[in-house]
């Protein structure tokens, strides 16, 4: 029979317990608690499980960490269960103080599709450091006093003696683990899953590659393109038309675009919309067949590289990006079937650092002796933040040093390295720069979809095709995404696959759809406005 004191300390014990368990789901269930205050709730469903996920968790933790007779194991618990506590804690809330938003699948994978240098740029531009700083100490403060609440040891050691009561841990450890199992649909459950998803589809359009090639000789069999020529797709990066004189800016930063947007060779879209605000999901589609208004998959989507190259084009990727190496995206597959390939930064999957400006890929195009049909991809490092770290300082035209200054700079330093090439110009995705957010899909703004878009064409193309440049021109101002680049480009070199013609997606065609009702982005969840 237990004594009064004995009874005393057993309750101080269990309320220790408890308050364990209450504490340590406190932090885990925190997707449950941001998610409400970025107006981003979680469904009601993914919110009880979540929470019965925290307690469940949390007893686990608490149950190995002070029950178990093994000191040894009890350490390893203990570091391994407070290391991801603090870890998953510190990202969740982190990124929430950064961005206003509760974590989601693309802004995971968009860490995958970085690099340490690219990252420590989006943290310099955009979070500040004392949001992490003081994350960090509440955190550190937080676990520091829940482990001062370990249960007494030598009467746990006393209680484990006994055989009921080390059946009863058992079967604790055995039901917590079994529900821990059994709890499906949890916020950390559905952001795996999801990120896990998206990344296997990427892997897999590489290993799709051989089936695609076979797939469109058969398609393409005895059919060339009836436009030879050489054709230059330039691909801008974070470039906002909003910040753009030609587009209408109060600040003269493209005077090279603002006298050539009028002129003959040139059309101007003034309604282009980028399909995403992260360079990987939108060069997976505009690169690509895959667009946002069919239901193919992207594993089997031909490339526009490929369907050039089976067109008989010698094909050429020039690029100031980084050539990842981590993780086997669409971007790098699709660049990795050119048939010469330069990249200025030759680090592999490290850095975005270098230096080398966009400026020098004009020197490498001139350098290029092209064939009679050639198709030249060009992938510019653009508008990326850090700003200040893509145009030399003798470039620096707006004195200043707010993010707008330094962007405009960019801008400016943009427009100055285009001028030297005969293009189709069109961004990936645009920065809300006014807002200082960068484009970060999960506090999603239409400015991040804002883009330039125009072609220019010589005049023997001009001559040889003017019905391509008339209804092209014709369709300046309907509002177009840029996931149908490839259509664009196929039907500006003349090639068709007739199994996948899409008239109402290409703009050289009289029954192009320019209903903007129809138009979405981030592949389809969001309406344009």
């Amino acid at each position: 029979m237990l004594t009064v004191s004995a009874c005393c300390l057993l309750i101080e014990d269990i309320k220790k317990f408890l308050a364990q368990i209450v504490a340590f789901a406190m932090l885990w269930m925190s997707p449950v608690f941001i998610g409400m205050v970025a107006g981003q709730p979680l469904s009601v469903i993914m919110q009880y499980r979540t929470i019965a996920f925290a307690f469940i968790l949390s007893s686990l933790f608490i149950i190995i960490r002070d029950f178990l007779p093994y000191r040894n194991l009890r350490k390893i618990c203990s570091f391994l269960f407070y290391g991801a506590t603090f870890l998953v804690t510190t990202v969740i809330l982190g990124y929430y103080a950064s961005s206003g938003s509760l974590l989601n699948a693309s802004a995971v994978m968009a860490v995958f599709q970085t690099n340490p240098a690219e990252a420590k740029s989006y943290l310099d531009d955009f979070v500040p450091w004392q949001v992490w700083t003081a994350v960090l100490i509440l955190l550190l403060a937080y676990v520091i006093v829940l482990n001062k609440w370990k249960l007494s040891v030598a009467r746990i050691h006393g209680m484990m003696h006994h055989r009921a009561g080390k059946a009863l841990l058992l079967f604790c450890i055995l039901l917590a683990i079994f529900s821990l199992y059994r709890t499906r649909d949890t916020f950390y459950k559905h952001l795996t899953s999801e990120t896990r998803q998206g990344l296997k589809a990427y892997t897999d359009f590489s290993l799709y590659r051989e089936a695609r090639a076979a797939d469109l000789t058969r398609k393409l069999d005895g059919v060339t393109s009836t436009r030879p020529g050489v054709y230059v797709l330039v691909i801008g990066e974070s470039q906002n038309k909003m910040h753009m004189s030609a587009y209408g800016y109060d600040r003269e930063t493209t005077p090279w675009l603002d006298a050539m947007k009028d002129d003959g060779h040139t059309v101007f879209f003034r309604d282009a919309r980028s399909c995403h605000t992260h360079t990987v999901p939108v060069l997976s589609y505009a690169l690509t067949a895959k667009n946002q208004y069919d239901s193919r998959e992207l594993t089997k989507a031909v490339t526009l590289i490929e369907t050039a190259k089976a067109a008989g084009y010698e094909t050429i990727w020039l690029s100031n990006q980084v050539r990842y190496g981590a993780w086997d995206t669409p971007t790098s597959a699709i660049a990795s079937e050119a048939d010469k390939q330069e990249w200025l930064n030759t680090h592999v999957g490290e850095t975005t650092e270098t230096t080398a400006y966009d400026g020098a890929l004009v020197d490498r195009l001139a350098n290029i002796k092209p064939e009679r049909k050639t198709l030249i991809v060009i992938h510019l490092m653009g508008n990326h933040g850090s700003y200040r770290d893509r145009y030399p300082k003798d470039a620096t035209v707006f004195d200043g040093d707010s993010p707008v200054d330094l962007y405009d700079n960019s801008i400016r330093y943009n427009d100055s390295v285009v001028q030297h090439i005969g293009l189709v110009y069109c961004a990936d995705h645009a920065d809300d720069v006014d807002r200082n957010l960068g484009h970060d899909a999960s506090h999603f703004t239409q400015n991040m979809t804002r883009i330039p878009f125009y072609m220019m064409f010589s005049d023997a193309y001009i001559r040889e095709n003017p019905d391509v440049v008339r209804e092209l021109k014709g369709h300046a101002a309907t509002r177009v995404t840029n996931d149908l680049i490839f259509n664009e480009m196929l039907a500006v070199m003349g090639i068709v696959i007739p199994q996948e013609y899409e008239k109402q997606n290409d703009l050289t065609s009289p029954a192009y759809d320019s209903d903007k009702s129809r138009f979405r982005t981030l592949h389809g969840q969001k309406e344009l406005d």
